[in-house]
């Protein structure tokens, strides 16, 4: 018997608006988010002063955790923020301050305010199975493994987001950056039962046992 298997979903291990519970994120997962928004990071260019003091706001669409709307100020703030955009927001202010940026703290007026627009944040899991998948007997207490000849299992972290910049006083709008992209995998495979080995891209992976 023999069987192949694809599919791709969006994890995000929340509670969602109807009351489902996903799971929770695993290491793997959670790395894969941070290591794509740091490589989107890489070829951040923002058309700023340099050393200037700059709000940092986020925003993105809205999940089940919360409605997604936060600035370093806490202005507009909404009960219940996201987790990833806060923390979206928060490594976009740490790479502005790496380059030079001064990330203002609450009460303190800036020239600019940069909002992070986080487009796409999550992970894609997929998987292929060929072999035959494990056998549970309703009418007898008879079970039989899965006997696997080959399978793969393919996840990714994907993040898109690009930067808009107004002048904090007037309002006005200045301008984008282009659009920032990253990505990051580790995938999964196994050969005849026994045989098993990783690939990713992701520095210093999570490895079970360790």
């Amino acid at each position: 018997m023999c069987s192949f298997f694809d599919r791709d979903r969006l994890a995000h291990g929340v509670r969602t608006r109807a009351g489902n519970i996903a799971y929770a994120r695993t290491a793997v997962e959670q790395v894969l988010l941070t290591q794509a928004v740091e490589q989107a990071l890489v070829n951040l260019k923002v058309q700023l002063p340099e050393g200037v003091n700059v709000d940092v706001d986020a925003t993105g669409l809205e999940s089940g955790r919360s409605q997604l709307r936060m600035t370093n100020a806490d202005r507009g703030a909404i009960d219940r923020p996201s987790r990833d955009i806060v923390y979206v927001r928060d490594i976009v202010a740490a790479e502005l301050g790496r380059r030079g940026y001064r990330v203002s703290a609450r009460d303190t007026e800036s020239p600019y305010l940069v909002r992070v627009m986080a487009e796409s944040f999550g992970t894609m899991q997929g998987s292929i199975f060929i072999g035959m998948p494990p056998v549970q007997s309703v009418l007898i207490p008879f079970s039989l493994p899965e006997l696997t000849l080959y399978k793969r299992q393919n996840q990714s972290g994907y993040a898109r987001l690009h930067l808009d910049l107004y002048d904090n006083r007037t309002g006005e709008f200045l301008g984008s950056t282009p659009k920032l992209v990253g990505r990051a995998y580790y995938n999964q495979y196994t050969v005849l039962i026994l045989i098993t080995w990783n690939r990713t891209d992701v520095t210093a992976p999570p490895v079970a046992g360790q």
